[in-house]
């Protein structure tokens, strides 16, 4: 406890050293106006020197850094509205974009409903054409079958003919027809 109580005492006399000191100082004596003149001569030499040799000094700062911050000021504000007008450059150029892209989107879409439209009317035609074609598949392949049909019945015809001629057809039977036809020559007459 003792040395918390000398190291406040010490600490006490260091911030307020008029404490300290109050004990050895006699008692308090009057000023002289010699003395107060003295104190008024040196404080107007004083200001006197400072005005003199500091006052340009400090002018010059104040008026550099008076310069100083009107330059940035200016240039901040220059700044500043380059970089409004950029932005607004950038909103008008966003907005720009946006219509194209709103009409960029309204011609796609105009295209492919006409893309749409185009190939169903094509796809129509192609199944009127494949509807077409079978039709007129189904008729020549109908017409063949019986192109096929009746060759195949005159040809059994011919055979059966020759077949019955050659059983039942005699040597006369054959003189009279080649008679009979040489006499439709010689008359012109149609067989």
């Amino acid at each position: 406890m003792k040395k918390w109580i000398t190291s406040a005492a010490i600490f006490g006399a260091a911030l307020s050293p008029r404490i300290a000191l109050a004990a050895a100082e006699p008692a308090e004596q009057r000023g002289s106006w010699l003395l107060l003149f003295f104190f008024a001569i040196n404080f107007i030499l004083f200001a006197f020197v400072v005005v003199y040799f500091a006052a340009p000094i400090a002018q010059k700062f104040f008026a550099d850094r008076a310069a100083r911050i009107r330059s940035n000021l200016s240039r901040a504000q220059s700044a500043f509205a380059e970089a409004q007008d950029l932005a607004n450059k950038a909103a008008a150029r966003m907005a720009a974009l946006e219509a194209e892209l709103k009409k960029t989107a309204a011609e796609i879409e105009e295209e492919t409903a006409f893309q749409v439209a185009k190939v169903k009317e094509l796809a129509k035609s192609t199944a009127e054409r494949i509807r077409r074609d079978a039709t007129l598949g189904a008729a020549a392949l109908a017409e063949a079958a019986k192109r096929r049909v009746r060759a195949h019945l005159a040809e059994t015809a011919a055979t059966l003919a020759r077949d019955l001629i050659g059983r039942d057809f005699q040597r006369d039977d054959q003189g009279r027809l080649i008679d009979s036809f040489m006499e439709k020559l010689g008359s012109g007459a149609p067989r």
